[in-house]
């Protein structure tokens, strides 16, 4: 069920109702409950596989801290990285060449009736973590029903935030219900709602046409829709994180921040501080220092950054595209280093930040169309409608009100007004921002659109 459902509405009241009524002790356990329902609604069989990989991965854990064994952790790594390839890249492509008859293997033709598991992404990260840290020591113990809660946390279980054991187990059992955070739950969901409803699909609207038929739209929509783009995955993802959060919030959660204005970043270092954070700090802290880090050579650094930029973008998806976005972002990130060094905000003067802003934002845009397009034919064919002379174009009022309300929401980010400045007038803007974004949505009719981000 999407966040932005009646269907997850209903599922959130009941699962509210029975879990602030209910004693203390029994709490974890009835939102483990609804965990299961929340994933099992989705699909049967992709929760089957989920708990079969829970219960390989806490059997692995509980080996590495009872023997301190290596090749429990070994082990554990790889069958979760393993079940992960198989689904995103090997059966795909399998599937893939028996479609275009370019193999005729009679098992393969049975496979097309697999998918990809709902959240494979994310969960798989999650574990691998949970495996490393019990190998460096962070934790001497692993309840299973805290790691079982832990890893189907429903608010944050499709699209994440990628969340640490040390994140989250702390506030197990000791989730209350505080004034605090039902304000910051409401807000934080109002906000997801008008970044992915009103924002997010609405520009989709607009630039999915063009996409679809470039060459029908004029050389500076295409342009245009570039940007749009970049800022339509901002509002669909930080939508969703944001309704994440909030609904976390609601039961006595706090979960991590995933985006803080990135848009609003100066370099491509900070960019990647403040987008798809608990992915930044994953690959930073289980990816790159193990290669390394910065405790290298300079050219050493710069094979470092574009090789794990690379798998990151290999991360999202399984088509080579989402690889090369990756692998010229890691081409951004050492060429800054080469050029500029350590780059820091604070150190620099107002021209060098509208320089920084610029280069960020332009080079960013220039390869989100690798994001979306699966082929370099397709991003050829897109680009090359830039010199058309249509008359159909993207750019009208209602249009740019939407890319200036994105930009409002990367400042209030950047304010951290949700958490101190909105905090004394929070009684009277949480009743006024309901009323104004119920009456938006009955407005604009817009049919439920599902999260970009479900498809990784």
């Amino acid at each position: 069920m999407l966040f932005n459902s009646i269907d997850y509405f209903l599922f959130f009241v009941g699962c509210y109702t029975i879990y602030w009524m209910a004693p203390g002790r029994f709490r974890k356990y009835i939102l483990i409950f609804f965990s299961l329902v929340f994933y099992g609604y989705w699909s049967l069989s992709f929760l089957s596989h989920f708990l079969l990989f829970i219960l390989i991965t806490h059997f692995f854990v509980l080996g590495i801290l009872k023997t301190r064994k290596k090749i429990f952790l070994v082990l554990g790594v790889v069958i979760n990285l393993l079940n992960l390839c198989f689904f995103k890249y090997i059966l795909t492509y399998l599937q893939f060449l028996s479609k275009e008859g370019e193999i005729s293997i009679p098992f393969i033709q049975s496979l097309s009736q697999f998918a990809l598991p709902l959240a494979i992404s994310f969960y798989t990260f999650q574990m691998i973590a949970y495996l490393v840290d019990a190998w460096r020591g962070k934790f001497t113990e692993s309840p299973f029903t805290n790691f079982l809660l832990f890893i189907l946390f429903f608010p944050q279980l499709i699209a994440g935030p990628i969340m640490r054991h040390d994140d989250f187990y702390e506030q197990i059992d000791h989730a209350k219900l505080n004034w605090d955070f039902v304000h910051r739950g409401i807000l934080h969901i109002l906000s997801g709602i008008i970044k992915k409803v009103l924002i997010a699909d609405q520009i989709a609207k607009s630039i999915n046409p063009v996409f679809a038929d470039p060459a029908g739209y004029d050389g500076l929509s295409i342009f245009i829709s570039t940007m749009a783009f970049s800022l339509q995955v901002y509002g669909d993802f930080s939508g969703y994180t944001d309704l994440a959060r909030g609904s976390a919030f609601l039961l006595g959660y706090e979960i991590p921040e995933n985006f803080r204005s990135p848009f609003l970043s100066v370099s491509f270092s900070e960019f990647w501080s403040r987008w798809h954070i608990t992915l930044s700090t994953w690959i930073r802290d289980y990816l790159y220092i193990p290669l390394g880090g910065n405790r290298v050579s300079e050219s050493r650094f710069m094979f470092n950054t574009v090789t794990v930029m690379a798998l990151a973008g290999l991360w999202h998806g399984n088509t080579y595209t989402f690889f090369i976005w990756g692998f010229l972002h890691g081409i951004f990130l050492a060429i800054e280093r080469f050029t500029f060094g350590k780059m820091n905000r604070k150190d620099m003067n107002t021209k060098q930040k509208v320089i920084g802003f610029i280069y960020v934002f332009i080079g960013f845009n220039l390869v989100s169309p690798f994001f979306r397009i699966d082929s370099l034919q397709g991003i050829y064919k897109f680009w090359s409608a830039s010199t058309s002379t249509a008359k159909n174009f993207i750019y009208k009022p209602d249009f740019w009100l939407l890319i200036f309300a994105c930009y409002v929401f990367q400042f209030v980010e950047y304010k951290n007004y949700f958490k101190e400045k909105l905090q004394p007038y929070v009684h009277w803007l949480v009743p006024i921002f309901s009323l104004l974004v119920f009456f938006a949505l009955v407005k604009i009719e817009n049919p439920v659109e599902t999260f970009i981000y479900f498809q990784f």
